[in-house]
């Protein structure tokens, strides 16, 4: 009886590994830094993402913004929370870049970016 190989993987370039020859391990090791480091800003980036999505106030902040824009006041009646939490959140929301501030007259409306629409699409697969 074959056993299959259950690993799935796509292929991928394959790359010699720790050359024995000092000059070409240096320029190995350079190489290696210079692909990760794209790596680890994109990490930065979703483990940033991932933080800001592990807060259900700020979650939840999103799913109504999903459905219409809110003031601020709508937010804390809605979560039952005080306004200076909701404002904690929404300038984290702003900050990543997942919020829009629209200003009307002496209020401000918060709507969802792209970006944050994006966020809750994917959150929602996992």
């Amino acid at each position: 009886m074959t056993m299959k190989n259950p690993c799935e993987c796509v292929p991928r370039l394959s790359v010699p590994c720790c050359p024995a020859d000092e000059r070409l391990r240096k320029e190995w090791l350079l190489t290696l830094e210079k692909e990760h480091e794209s790596l680890r800003v994109e990490s930065d980036e979703i483990a940033g993402k991932f933080k800001i999505l592990s807060n259900s106030d700020r979650v939840e902040i999103l799913l109504m913004m999903e459905q219409r824009e809110h003031c601020m006041d709508e937010i804390a009646r809605k979560l039952k929370v005080q306004k200076s939490a909701v404002s904690y959140h929404l300038g984290l929301l702003k900050k990543h870049g997942m919020i829009c501030i629209k200003k009307r007259s002496r209020f401000a409306y918060y709507a969802l970016s792209h970006e944050g629409r994006n966020a809750l699409m994917i959150s929602r697969r996992l």
